[in-house]
């Protein structure tokens, strides 16, 4: 509400129209109208029969009347004092807000220079108030978040009115050292209407705590727990970000797949303490052996994985992979042992071995694989050969566990004959595997394939049964005729083989002398306690033991004596020496068929194709004898035909 008096001779006269108004305290105006004393005044003024409270104001102008005369103007404002008193509370409430938010506050000019902060900001980042004011806000800020706050200013300018970012502010300790810590930093346009430009609100939370916390769970997350190695998912990421990068780049990226010789046994022999002190150690030498920015990471168990971007030729790639070979067959401390492990490389290279992630990686596995097959502590380089055959490989597990699903594997039986009257006095089951379309797989066609899968202690336990079921049957014609079956090193270091045949000892005991157990030579050279523990539960049932291949490894007396061997099979190598006409090779076969009937044990001699060989086994009294001469293997379905040619009945 405006009010104008206007005064030509005196003041008195024009009062009227203002003091008409005036509810009260009319002398108080009038004076303080002729005095000026305050700049403004409370009143209460009649409006349309109610009356209001106003906060009153007034200036005096000199002016000219339409006379000519000089005149004074009495301007006055009538501010309603509820409005006054409402904008003072919502000023007072928003400045208490201002200085008791428990979030830092400070604003910026449109040159980014602090104009003023509130006490949070003060408590937050240690920094006193006058070191602040009128400076740039860059000195709050490390360099990388700093150039990360100028990227969200310019967001601003872009009719944006508020952006957010997680930055790192730089705090000053009671002792004068500088700490960082983490805030998310929101960010508001406001306008200074006094000066008519842009200012900036800043608003910090501190999340340096949460910031811990994520990169706590993200480490578990991407870290190996037992060796601080990168773990598989974190190989995952950052291969991928290598992958693109040498792509983009046109470089190499060169895998190494390491994988521990022997691991197992330190675990079997010592516990999985020692196991997981040396996986420690490795780790240790492996990243000693790669640049800082080179992936090293754990797979699992005892594989490693380390991989390479780069523009070298192979020689560095193989210099890098005898200096790995090199370290990691260096002597350990595990606790109070000293253990040599080595290891086995297969390295693989993009683009030259394989253009995609995945084949990469296989590629290296696989050329880790011929690694361990070259003897262990090697390293070996991708070969498309090999994966082909590798790869036939797994088709024909498939094949032999789809069998072993359908009951498609069985045995074979090959008979075994007096090499002086030709009588038959026993059989030797060999396993056979039929395919979907009943092609009938010999044992060199697939036995390679799974000789250490699981799959071999299934096939083993098929074989057993289905050859106790036809001892049992012929039993029942009257036909008491041993039969004998093939337990490899894997099969041997089983507790499922052996204790089928604790079962049959105990379920079968009349079967026990008829089921006859091969072990192969060099089985007995490797040592191993669990497969020397195993065998002596198997000749504690009573089975008898039968030692397969003799001569072809490490032909041993002590051997044949340590395991109580009923019976040695003379290798096929020394049977086919005797078509040859050279006497020292008949000479050696003489000795070692000597030496086996000293010791009083019987005798086989396998793989006997013609008359000449049987006319050479009888004249040394050989025994007995075994093969194509006599009969190639055929399936049970035969059995009772070939008995009955011999008539073997009890």
């Amino acid at each position: 509400m405006f009010g104008r008096a206007l005064k030509k001779s005196s003041f008195a006269n024009k009062n009227i129209v203002l003091t008409s108004l005036i509810n009260s305290n009319l002398s108080f105006f009038i004076d303080w109208i002729n005095n000026q004393k305050q700049e403004y005044i409370e009143l209460k003024l009649n409006c349309s029969g109610t009356v209001k409270h106003f906060v009153a104001n007034f200036r005096v102008v000199n002016d000219i009347d339409a006379q000519g005369e000089d005149v004074k103007l009495f301007n006055f404002c009538f501010f309603p004092l509820d409005c006054y008193h409402s904008l003072n509370k919502d000023f007072n409430l928003y400045r208490s807000v201002y200085m008791h938010s428990t979030h830092a506050i400070y604003i910026t000019d449109s040159n980014q220079n602090v104009v003023s902060a509130n006490p949070s900001f003060i408590h937050l980042l240690s920094c006193p108030l006058n070191n602040v004011l009128g400076k740039h806000d860059g000195m709050l800020y490390t360099t990388d978040s700093n150039n990360q706050l100028r990227i969200l200013l310019a967001a601003l300018d872009n009719e944006r009115d508020d952006v957010s970012d997680r930055l790192e502010c730089i705090k000053h300790s009671v002792n004068g050292e500088i700490q960082t810590i983490w805030c998310n930093v929101n960010i508001n346009v406001i306008y200074d209407e006094d000066k008519q430009e842009k200012q900036f609100l800043h608003i910090l939370e501190d999340v340096t705590q949460q910031v811990y916390i994520e990169k706590t769970l993200s480490k578990a997350a991407y870290t190996d727990s037992l060796t601080g190695l990168s773990n598989r998912m974190c190989f995952n990421d950052r291969f991928t970000e290598m992958y693109d990068s040498a792509q983009r780049l046109g470089e190499k990226l060169c895998v190494f797949y390491i994988d521990l010789d022997r691991f197992k046994f330190l675990n079997d022999e010592y516990g999985h303490d020692y196991g997981d002190l040396l996986l420690k150690h490795v780790s240790e030498r492996l990243v000693g052996c790669f640049k800082r920015h080179d992936l090293v990471a754990r797979l699992g168990g005892d594989e490693f994985i380390a991989v390479i971007q780069s523009d070298e030729e192979m020689d560095c790639f193989e210099k890098i992979a005898l200096r790995l070979i090199k370290e990691l067959s260096q002597a350990y401390l595990l606790h109070d042992l000293y253990y040599t492990c080595t290891c086995s490389i297969g390295i693989s290279i993009y683009p030259d071995d394989a253009i995609d992630q995945e084949s990469l990686l296989k590629a290296a596995d696989s050329a880790m694989y011929i690694a361990k097959q070259n003897g262990r502590n090697k390293f070996a380089f991708f070969d498309l050969n090999h994966k082909k055959y590798k790869d036939s490989q797994l088709q024909i597990i498939k094949v032999v566990e789809s069998a072993l699903t359908d009951n498609r594997v069985i045995p074979y039986f090959q008979p075994i004959h007096d090499v002086n009257n030709g009588d038959l006095v026993s059989f030797e089951a060999l396993a056979r595997c039929c395919t979907m379309d009943n092609t009938v797989l010999p044992p060199g066609e697939f036995m390679t394939a799974i000789e250490q899968d699981v799959l071999l202690i299934d096939l083993g336990v098929a074989i057993i049964k289905q050859v106790v079921t036809q001892l049992r049957m012929l039993a029942t014609h009257g036909v008491m005729i041993p039969i004998s079956i093939n337990l490899s090193s894997y099969q041997l270091r089983s507790d499922v083989i052996i204790k089928q045949l604790e079962a049959i000892s105990s379920t079968h005991p009349s079967l026990v002398p008829l089921l006859k157990i091969e072990i192969t030579e060099t089985l007995i050279f490797e040592n191993n306690q669990k497969v020397i523990e195993n065998i002596s539960r198997i000749v504690q049932c009573g089975f008898r033991l039968l030692l397969d291949d003799f001569g072809t490894g490490y032909s041993s007396i002590y051997s044949l004596k340590k395991f109580k061997f009923e019976t040695v099979k003379i290798d096929k190598t020394f049977i086919d020496d005797i078509n040859s006409n050279n006497l020292e090779d008949q000479t050696l076969l003489n000795a070692i068929i000597s030496m086996v009937k000293n010791l009083k044990l019987n005798i086989i001699c396998e793989g006997v194709e013609n008359a000449n060989q049987v006319a050479f086994l009888r004249d040394n009294q050989c025994g007995y004898v075994q093969g194509y001469y006599y009969s190639k293997p055929f399936s049970k379905a035969k059995m009772h035909e070939y008995i009955k040619k011999y008539k073997v009945y009890v």
